[in-house]
């Protein structure tokens, strides 16, 4: 689990399937440890000492591959293994290195098999879960969301990255110092983050970050509007003056999102609406977008509209 929250495609393709090997042996030797054994008579030592005295130290001792111990944990759980002949040769394949795995999908898709095999496992074992996976529990029933897409395993990944660089760091710099430092970070995310990292012309406003809740900097294109509208005022004797009066409307559409505590970047609308941010075009409050921004001068820039629009004049 840690190398696929570090995009370590080739790591997770090699460990998971190791990860059910040594949990499916622990599953055989609960039931008998003589399952463990090939069936070969080069491998009678093996045999002899488990079926006298079962030692997993023994320096005689040779248990089957995966292949085989799959076979087995079919024939022996209830129900059988929750995958099926074609997963199992894939999971066999890849453990054996004759199938190379580097891509996020196909390391995901075998990961997720690892773990729906390992759900299994520990429950004939006993064992909880979340104790086996510690930090990683959440990781771990997120994988095997079926409703979940593409986009939303991405996102899922990237999240738990975050969540893992943030616990790295408060558990090396204690309560005190994590509190002291995560705010320090938070007030410099304005600075620090550059909207011109994650797009050329692109403005940012202050957003929550939807994995360590500070406040991170939402990126995206900026479009302005001056609205007028028409008053009157009366001026007496049935007399009336009309005034046009009008306004700056400013509409936001996001892009990008980046938080500067826990280091969780989300490109693109979909990702963002997966980490349940503003993800469409909507109206922002003038100030939000800082000091720096001069609507009158923006739309000359961006439209080629006169900078000086009056807020208030005779019709």
């Amino acid at each position: 689990m840690n190398a696929w929250i570090s995009d370590a495609f080739g790591k997770v393709a090699v460990l998971a399937p190791l990860a059910v090997e040594h949990l499916g042996k622990a599953v055989l030797w609960r039931k008998n440890p003589v399952l463990v054994v090939p069936l070969s008579s080069e491998h009678e030592a093996s045999l002899f000492t488990l079926a006298t005295q079962p030692d997993l130290t023994s320096p005689k001792l040779r248990t089957v591959g995966l292949a085989i111990l799959l076979r087995r944990l079919d024939q022996l759980l209830d129900g059988g293994l929750p995958i099926d002949s074609k997963r199992r040769t894939r999971m066999v394949e890849v453990r054996n290195g004759a199938m190379h795995v580097g891509l996020p999908a196909e390391s995901r898709h075998i990961l997720m098999d690892c773990v729906t095999v390992c759900g299994v496992l520990l429950g004939h074992l006993g064992e909880d879960p979340r104790a086996f996976y510690g930090d990683h529990h959440v990781n771990a029933r997120t994988l095997l969301d079926a409703k979940r897409t593409e986009v939303g395993h991405r996102v899922a990944a990237k999240l738990a990255r975050a969540r893992r660089r943030l616990n790295d760091l408060e558990e090396r710099l204690g309560d005190e110092m994590f509190s002291d430092t995560t705010e320090r970070l938070e007030e410099l995310a304005a600075d620090v983050l550059d909207p011109e990292d994650f797009g050329t012309g692109l403005w940012a406003i202050d957003a929550d970050c939807p994995e360590c809740k500070s406040r991170g900097r939402l990126f995206g294109d900026v479009d302005v509007d001056y609205d007028v509208d028409f008053d009157v005022e009366p001026l007496g004797n049935g007399e009336y003056e009309s005034y046009a009066i009008g306004g700056w409307s400013v509409e936001f559409s996001p892009q990008a999102f980046a938080c500067n505590v826990c280091r969780l970047i989300l490109q693109g609308p979909e990702e963002l609406a997966e980490g349940k941010l503003r993800s469409s075009r909507h109206v922002i409050d003038i100030q939000d977008l800082g000091e720096d921004f001069d609507p009158a001068h923006f739309s000359e820039v961006k439209y080629g509209i006169p900078d000086e629009p009056r807020g208030l004049w005779p019709a």
